[in-house]
């Protein structure tokens, strides 16, 4: 049942196909199988769909929310979500600790600064700019702007 809205369905005729999946699976399956079965249409129908349509066809199914496939689903969603938050607010964290100790250390940054420090996504990028601080002359310095080159460390023999 969950492919019946994939198969050769004019987009018209989609509430009806939904309608019909409703009747049949509010009489003849038992609820928590009929909320697996709404996840199973509400994942494939997504192969084929924009999903404003969807959530427009399948808006009236709420047993899909009890499925646990759906719970799973939105489970994994949550953890990519919190585990995206936390590196984005790694990446502030380690923007902000440098720009204090740039300020510091140099004095207000120029716009050429902020805009070399503001486009780094990665926190090891940062990192090792923060270790680099240590040892640079200005902000040009520390980010290789207007050909500025680092200075390397002298290797002891």
């Amino acid at each position: 049942m969950p492919l019946a809205p994939l198969g050769a369905v004019q987009p018209e005729a989609l509430p009806g196909v939904i309608a019909q999946m409703k009747k049949r699976l509010g009489r003849k399956v038992a609820p928590a199988q009929a909320a697996d079965l709404w996840s199973a249409t509400y994942i494939l129908m997504g192969l084929r769909y924009e999903q404003v349509l969807i959530q427009k066809l399948l808006q009236g199914v709420m047993t899909m929310k009890e499925s646990v496939t759906y719970q799973a689903i939105l489970e994994e969603g949550k953890a990519e979500g919190k585990a995206e938050g936390l590196a984005l607010g790694e990446i502030e964290e380690a923007k902000r600790i440098l720009m204090l100790q740039g300020r510091n250390r140099f004095g207000e940054p120029p716009a050429q600064a902020l805009a070399a420090i503001a486009a780094v996504s990665d926190v090891k990028k940062l990192e090792d700019l923060s270790v680099r601080l240590l040892g640079a002359v200005s902000w040009q310095d520390l980010l290789g702007l207007n050909g500025a080159r680092r200075r390397g460390r002298k290797k002891s023999s």
